[in-house]
């Protein structure tokens, strides 16, 4: 793909990046209609130095990305994040809130987004040098956490399930996103990379053990990237009786219903 686009100061780019991948949606800002997507699956990348370098040869590829647009917006996807309560949450001891489970270099930023609605701070660490990749390419932009985003759309959904403490498991090709929740009471929120199908319904299953919930009683929603012919739904089928796939996606798809959260 190697065309333009008409009007670009009237589009919103909408980008999510992680160590396994680089993707992007325009969308008309008047009418919300996509104008392209596409997405780039990385193999063998461990550092956000390297993943840099892929993201640089598909900028140097793609002319419809240096444009100037009305509004970018970025989301970071990796397990750089904690939660805190709105109560607890100081903005001047970031770094603290993650030292206990994430090794923190001296080049690390670290941010946080607000969950007003849920009283939820989510603190986390963005890849800095991506980020002062894009903000050297298009000035000012917005940028959020994958978790944020997911976790958000969850608990402000109006399908809670009538008090029924419920799994939801958002599915990219390397981790998954676990979120458990009684309507808009938060239950877990974590995230595990996998291997196989194998691991992520050990995982699954893991914090169905730690909430006591009852793998016939409690239904698990799928999202991302999953269908009822992968090897991840026949294998949670096999031990959860209540399987739901909120929408069989692609991964085009599954970023597309990602970015219209949060532009």
């Amino acid at each position: 793909m190697n065309k333009n686009i008409q009007d670009p100061e009237n589009h919103i780019l909408s980008i999510q990046v992680s160590l396994d991948g680089f993707s992007f949606y325009v969308k008309n800002d008047s009418d919300s209609t996509c104008v392209e997507s596409d997405s780039f699956q990385f193999d063998h990348i461990q550092a956000p130095e390297q993943a840099l370098i892929k993201i640089k040869e598909i900028f140097a590829a793609l002319p419809l990305l240096n444009n100037t647009f009305k509004e970018v917006v970025v989301i970071y996807d990796n397990e750089l994040f904690t939660l805190v309560p709105e109560s607890l949450f100081d903005q001047n001891n970031l770094a603290d809130y993650l030292k206990f489970n994430t090794k923190i270099l001296k080049t690390d930023f670290t941010v946080f987004d607000e969950l007003d609605d849920f009283k939820l701070i989510n603190v986390y660490i963005p890849f800095s040098n991506i980020n002062n990749f894009f903000f050297d390419h298009f000035g000012t932009f917005t940028f959020f956490h994958s978790q944020t985003v997911f976790l958000s759309s969850i608990l402000s959904s109006k399908d809670q399930n009538d008090g029924i403490k419920q799994v939801h498991v958002h599915i990219s090709e390397t981790s998954i996103a676990v979120i458990a929740h009684k309507n808009d009471q938060l239950l877990l929120n974590n995230r595990f990379n996998y291997e196989n199908a194998a691991d992520c319904v050990y995982y699954i299953l893991y914090c169905y053990e730690q909430l006591q919930l009852d793998p016939e009683v409690n239904p698990i929603v799928l999202h991302g990237i999953v269908s009822e012919n992968d090897a991840i739904y026949n294998l949670i089928y096999d031990y959860i009786r209540n399987v739901r796939i909120e929408q069989a996606n692609t991964r085009s798809t599954a970023l597309k219903n990602t970015y219209l959260q949060y532009t």
